[in-house]
């Protein structure tokens, strides 16, 4: 199982630079290469990365819910809540404009949509990451 984790952790990590680097620096590319060619790629390793973001976040959630004793809030606990509904509200902001994309395309004046995807590709690098980071350091204690 351990490698399982730390397959996730690195597939998560991967993802979240992947779309941090593309999403800073793909206006320069503007000129030479359909961008969106490789948004349409990159939507797909983010659409899995969301699914493997939420199993391993919900399951973070539970585990820390059946510890949690009342007492007072760990941060562990607080950082398992704050992953899984950022992870949840992420995911259905992004197949939301996803779909919508893959229905009618993505049109220039949308601004609603443009607004939507750069939410998106900004907080999706830093909750996929933070959670790869979470997996890797769930892999190491057990």
């Amino acid at each position: 199982m351990t490698g399982l984790k730390r397959l996730g952790a690195v597939y998560l990590i991967g993802v979240a630079v992947a779309v941090a680097v593309w999403f800073s620096i793909n206006i320069l590319f503007l000129d030479n290469l359909d961008v969106s060619d490789v948004w349409f790629v990159l939507d797909i390793l983010m659409a899995v990365g969301l699914v493997v973001g939420l199993a391993y976040n919900f399951d973070r959630k539970r585990r820390m819910d059946s510890q949690y004793s009342g007492d007072g809030i760990t941060r562990r606990y607080l950082e398992a809540n704050v992953a899984l509904y950022l992870t949840a509200g992420i995911t259905i902001l992004f197949l939301h404009n996803w779909i919508a994309f893959l229905k009618v395309g993505l049109e220039s004046n949308n601004h609603q949509a443009w607004v939507i995807w750069a939410v998106v590709d900004t907080l999706l690098p830093l909750v996929l990451g933070a959670t790869g980071c979470a997996m890797w350091r769930d892999a190491a204690e057990s």
